[in-house]
């Protein structure tokens, strides 16, 4: 005889089955709920940064209308298509998100600006996201000064100076910075890098020493008035790759300042400045077998607390990751060969003109002729993504030392490199890009320098003037005690057939070169090294397109392929 089911059986049923299904459900829609979240997180994200950019515009057509508004503000287009304040915030995508501007007073020249963007996630319940950036009253910054760090001790002693350049132009006695190993003189400096804060009056030296059997990394504080805060960030025994930069250091959105460095291992550190104490040492992503860094480039993207980390190892090998703000990211390969381990195969620049891009510059062979290229796009939270590889225009000769310059006002690049002919030739590429897709083209006359110092160091400098854009300036070496400079017409594309001389002429050949432009202005100042390990600075003077007679500073560095001077324009 057949059994039916019991009533009970057919009540439990019923009733497990509408739990299950309700769970089923529910879950379901999580998952459609998160999915949608992290899509409205992403336009809010596109929308906040659009208002940055916004509230930058409107700094640098008039800092008094960007700095006099109090309170949310929202932001418009004009007819010219230039952005300006209205009213105390906007609605965008068809009055879905809400968008506000504020502001807060960091100095009289600096203001902190936060960009939120607020939605309804569903009725009752509203999400926001904001982003912030610290921008400067560029006008007021064109009587800004520097500061001038050298090595003074050639190869016998650690003494490292510094001069201050005022307002006026005039250059400081030379001091002496803080002794980094408290007594001990036999660590003579190889590099050193100054780097400046925009939110104290503080910048930060890292340095790189020499004993003849050990090296050492440290770090040091000028607090405005005196250095201090030394720091060792690492050491280890070696007597090899003692000119090569290994360590990079830039200042984040908050105001910390962030050091990455080799320790002689294929895991790269990184300490943290706070303005008060050193974090300690923590790991980023390991790099890989054999895959110690050579060079080191770090650069924060404006506006973020995010970085960029690329790096060139000892296994010939180019290697990047990013820094989300709190965590880095995994490595991305993007060579595994170069012509040597020792010159500068590797640079990155953010684009000066669309903050979320950057530029990635490298070789790929043992023989390359070729530059090659690769652009990042940040996607406002944490990450990006990088585009396809693209390649310039063969050279006659193997790639040397690269430098890329970003160029104010639109997409583009100047890269150039000191090849490896038996008498270098210096050599020019501009390079476009549109979303992540990057675009090279030969400039007319694009050998800038027919003949240059053979070392491993950067003989050559090029930069863009810093407000117009429209001129861009390279500084080298001919194998002469004269240094030559020739300009770059963007609007042509076009470097100028012969070079201007510089005065006067130095007491040795021109080894290396060090030029960076004055930020808000189309100044800038160049530094040249000579054989006979002496430094001198030239000034160029952005409104007349000249480049003024030398100042002469240091006179005992520590071997010509070292870069042990550095400059840092003041910020605050």
């Amino acid at each position: 005889m057949k059994k039916g089911f019991s009533l009970i059986e057919v009540l439990l049923a019923v009733a497990l089955f509408t739990i299950f299904a309700t769970a089923a459900g529910i879950a379901g829609v999580s998952v459609i709920n998160l999915n949608r979240f992290a899509g409205d997180e992403v336009v809010a994200g596109q929308y906040a940064a659009e208002g940055l950019e916004a509230a930058r515009s409107i700094k640098n057509t008039s800092f008094t209308d960007f700095a006099t508004p109090s309170g949310a503000m929202g932001v418009i287009k004009t007819p010219g298509n230039i952005w300006a304040w209205a009213g105390t915030g906007n609605s965008t995508d068809s009055g879905r998100y809400t968008r506000q501007i504020t502001l807060s007073s960091v100095n009289a020249n600096t203001k902190k600006v936060t960009s939120t963007v607020s939605w309804n996630y569903t009725t009752g319940q509203t999400r926001s996201v904001d982003v912030s950036t610290y921008l400067t009253n560029w006008k007021a910054a064109i009587g800004k000064g520097g500061m001038l760090v050298y090595g003074d001790g050639g190869t016998t002693t650690d003494a490292i100076k510094y001069k201050i350049l005022d307002t006026a132009g005039a250059w400081s006695t030379a001091q002496a910075t803080a002794d980094v190993d408290s007594g001990s003189t036999n660590k003579y400096l190889r590099i050193a890098k100054v780097f400046a804060s925009s939110t104290r009056n503080e910048k930060v030296l890292v340095s790189r020493h020499y004993n003849g059997t050990g090296q050492w990394i440290y770090a040091q504080v000028w607090n405005g008035s005196a250095w201090g805060n030394v720091v060792q960030l690492s050491t280890w025994n070696a007597t090899t790759f003692l000119d090569v930069q290994n360590f990079d250091g830039t200042y984040l959105n908050n105001g910390n300042f962030m050091v990455v460095y080799s320790d002689n291992t294929v895991i790269p550190k990184m300490q943290i400045w706070n303005g008060s104490a050193w974090s300690g040492q923590t790991s980023l992503t390991t790099l890989g077998t054999s895959q110690i860094p050579t060079y080191v480039v770090a650069k924060a993207r404006s506006g973020t607390n995010e970085v960029m980390a690329a790096f060139f190892t000892q296994a010939s090998d180019v290697i990047s990751e990013y820094y989300s703000g709190s965590a880095w990211s995994a490595i991305t390969s993007h060579a595994t060969t170069a012509p040597l381990t020792t010159k500068r195969f590797v640079d990155f620049d953010w684009s000066v003109n669309t903050s979320t891009t950057g530029l990635l510059n490298y070789t790929n062979s043992t023989t390359d002729k070729t530059m090659r290229g690769r652009i990042w796009v940040a996607n406002g939270s944490g990450s990006g993504a990088w585009g396809t590889v693209a390649a310039a225009a063969a050279q006659t000769n193997n790639i040397g030392a690269i430098i890329g310059a970003d160029r104010p006002g639109i997409n583009e690049f100047q890269v150039c490199n000191k090849d490896a002919r038996a008498t270098p030739t210096i050599v020019c590429r501009k390079a476009s890009f549109s979303g992540n897709v990057l675009t090279w083209a030969t400039p007319t006359n694009p050998i800038v320098g027919a003949a240059t110092d053979t070392g491993i160091q950067k003989s050559f400098g090029v930069e863009y003037e810093d407000i117009s854009g429209v001129l861009g300036v390279n500084v080298y070496g001919d194998n002469t005690t004269t240094p030559k400079y020739k300009k770059y017409t963007a609007s042509t594309s076009t470097w100028d057939v012969s070079p201007t001389n510089m005065t006067p002429a130095l007491g040795g050949a021109v080894k290396a070169v060090r030029l960076l432009p004055k930020p808000g202005s189309d100044d800038m100042i160049a530094f040249v090294s000579d054989a006979n390990l002496d430094v001198y600075s030239f000034v160029w003077n952005g409104t007349s397109d000249t480049m003024s007679s030398s100042t002469a500073h240091g006179t005992n560095g520590s071997a010509i392929t070292d870069y042990w001077f550095d400059f840092a324009w003041d910020r605050y």
